[in-house]
């Protein structure tokens, strides 16, 4: 009796414990597993979500600041425009009033003193081309080539601003022209300033004003082309008499002391 007894104690017991072995291994808790698993799939869209909008924010806010540094810059190029403009124009009335102002002087230090000298001009080296022509100053005011008339002799100089030597002996004809007795004068062509257009015209001002040369100086134009074709380099000069005629060889590339030796030549006792 003890042994059956034992052994349905035994069978229950065995029982029981595969009961709990089975009860262990059941999925406990999978309806919160799949309620947790939905909650993370949800939170982590709604982070993706967040994220996203984020990222649109941050695009919107670069396509502002690209927006508003493109206006930026546009507004500051058309202020620099209106201010280039606004200071050429006010550049250029300074030159006009400058030039103005040192052609009062010019006039001023070379005024009449009946101090003249005799000119000789041997026939044989009077040209028979006349120069004619009509152009400007560095003013824009018109000169013909009556302004020989006054001259036994005048001196026409070409110079330009590129040419470093023309710059460096600008004092000497500044000096030179003060010098000049009544009866010859010194004027001088840029010949890379022209008629109608004002580029390098500020340019010429500054260098002339820098030296102190308060001689006549006149813009290439159409009809002086003859005359500077037939120069290759510069500084260079020619002579011309009351009529225009020019006067022996042209002095191609001659600096200041070739060409005052040049004078010389003409002028008797000096």
């Amino acid at each position: 009796m003890k042994e059956k007894i034992k052994l349905i104690i035994i069978t229950v017991l065995a029982t029981l414990g595969v009961l709990f072995v089975v009860l262990l291994l059941l999925p406990d808790g999978g309806e919160d597993d799949t309620e947790s698993a939905g909650k993370a799939s949800a939170e982590q869209e709604a982070v993706e979500a967040e994220g996203a909008e984020n990222s649109d924010e941050q695009e919107a806010v670069e396509v502002e600041g690209a927006e508003n540094s493109a206006g930026s810059e546009v507004a500051g190029d058309v202020s620099s425009i209106f201010k280039d403009e606004s200071g050429t124009e006010d550049k250029s009335d300074s030159s006009e009033d400058k030039q103005a102002e040192d052609e009062e002087a010019s006039d001023s230090s070379r005024a009449k003193t009946g101090k003249t000298v005799k000119v000789n001009i041997p026939a044989s080296e009077l040209s028979d081309y006349t120069i004619d022509f009509n152009t400007v100053a560095l003013d824009n005011s018109k000169v013909t080539q009556d302004i020989f008339s006054d001259y036994d002799i005048t001196i026409v100089h070409l110079w330009g601003t590129y040419c470093g030597p023309c710059i460096v002996e600008m004092p000497q004809y500044a000096e030179f022209y003060k010098e000049l007795p009544d009866n010859v004068n010194l004027v001088a062509v840029v010949i890379d300033a022209y008629e109608g257009i004002d580029s390098n015209v500020q340019e010429a001002y500054d260098i002339l004003d820098e030296a102190g040369a308060g001689f006549l100086n006149l813009r290439a134009s159409d009809d002086l082309y003859d005359i500077l074709a037939q120069f290759q380099y510069i500084p260079s000069s020619f002579l011309v008499d009351r009529e225009g005629h020019l006067i022996g060889e042209a002095l191609e590339g001659a600096h200041f002391d070739i060409t005052v030796d040049t004078l010389n030549k003409y002028i008797e006792n000096s």
